[in-house]
């Protein structure tokens, strides 16, 4: 396993996190013993960064990390785990979430602890006033409680960079893969240049990578000889602004695909990241990279998950485009009806995309 530093805490991490929202449910419907063997082999493999929040796996997941924890050594690991605002209004009910994530999990500290889904200076403002979130997390850091506190985000380049220029947090998890890196860049190098951690989440493009392998099979053109999951996360490893990548892991085979590509990565210069960016605006310029920044419609349209359902619409037709909206959605594609035009999520799309027209074609189909 290859390791890095996690920003400015001396920290040495392994350079593949373990992601804990993929638990298959059949391992974990009747307890966490067989889950967590996977952890505890991730743990055997030389992964030393677990992350996991509250409502995971159905919030059956810092309790599986909990039953394999107990059976590692503390000075080996290193656990993340989060907090919304819809988990606490102020700084009290902070700490009893906090107390919460310790019980389960069985540990006297939680090393990163995320203040969770930043989407805008609005929610980060929210998270930082008198009595509130962050509040109760410092109080928490005080009494040794919590190692470090970060910030878990989906806010454009710029505002990451406030955030990181604020001083307040000491890394950063936000979602940065080899489709929406070109428009995430500014971000990273952002917070890189605060010298703050930089986990990213969705490494593989919330598994749309691998579901469109031929599609996307240029990005095997940087690590020939490796597979493309392999190489889209050794893309990221490569870079230096990158601590570590944190894919969901379900199984023992993804697992050791997933180990094996720290090992395989080679740097990556701002000239490579150059050259896939320009492949990626010529080849997959219509898709839209899940930044969430529209997660936020006045006439309450859910408009990311209608646009991955387009992505899906591009890269394998109709029959995909249904499959995504009921299978893995619940979704029926008229809920993009309620758009009332307003502009406000064209206005905030880094890539700019056509979303009212797209809501439409949807619901159309």
């Amino acid at each position: 396993m290859r390791y890095k530093t996690y920003g400015k805490t001396g920290l040495k991490v392994s350079a593949v996190g373990f992601g804990g929202m993929r638990f298959p449910e059949e391992d974990y419907a009747k307890g966490p013993e067989k889950a967590a063997e996977l952890v505890l082999r991730a743990h055997e493999m030389g992964i030393n960064y677990f992350d996991t929040a509250p409502g995971y796996c159905g919030e059956k997941s810092e309790g599986i990390f909990g039953c394999a924890f107990k059976q590692m050594k503390r000075d080996a690991f290193y656990v993340s785990t989060k907090c919304g605002l819809w988990n606490a209004k102020d700084a009290g009910q902070t700490r009893a979430m906090i107390e919460q994530s310790l019980t389960r999990m069985q540990v006297d500290k939680i090393d990163f602890y995320h203040i969770w889904s930043i989407k805008n200076m609005d929610e980060y403002n929210a998270y930082m006033r008198k009595g509130g979130i962050y509040e109760g997390a410092l109080k928490a850091k005080e009494e040794g409680l919590i190692g470090h506190i970060c910030a878990s985000t989906h806010a454009t380049g710029a505002d990451i960079e406030t955030i990181a220029k604020d001083g307040m947090v000491d890394g950063f998890l936000l979602g940065y893969n080899a489709i929406n890196f070109a428009y995430r860049r500014q971000g990273v190098a952002a917070a890189h240049a605060e010298g703050l951690g930089v986990v990213v989440m969705n490494p593989l493009g919330g598994g749309v990578i691998p579901r469109h392998a031929e599609r996307f099979a240029f990005i095997k053109d940087l690590l020939p000889g490796a597979s493309l999951p392999q190489a889209a996360l050794a893309f990221l490893i490569g870079q230096d602004a990158v601590t570590i990548a944190l894919p969901g892991i379900a199984n023992v085979a993804e697992l050791t695909e997933n180990v094996a590509a720290a090992e395989m990565a080679r740097p990556v210069t701002d000239k490579d990241l150059d050259a896939l960016a320009d492949r990626l605006r010529e080849e997959l310029d219509a898709l839209c990279t899940g930044c969430g920044y529209c997660d936020s419609c006045p006439a309450g349209v859910p408009i990311p998950e209608l646009m991955d359902v387009y992505n899906e619409y591009i890269l394998g037709g109709v029959n995909a485009l249904k499959d995504r909206l009921l299978y893995h959605w619940s979704l029926k594609g008229s809920e993009g009806e309620a758009c009332n035009g307003c502009g406000q999520c064209e206005g905030i799309c880094t890539q700019k995309l056509p979303i009212i027209e797209t809501l439409k074609k949807v619901a159309a189909m």
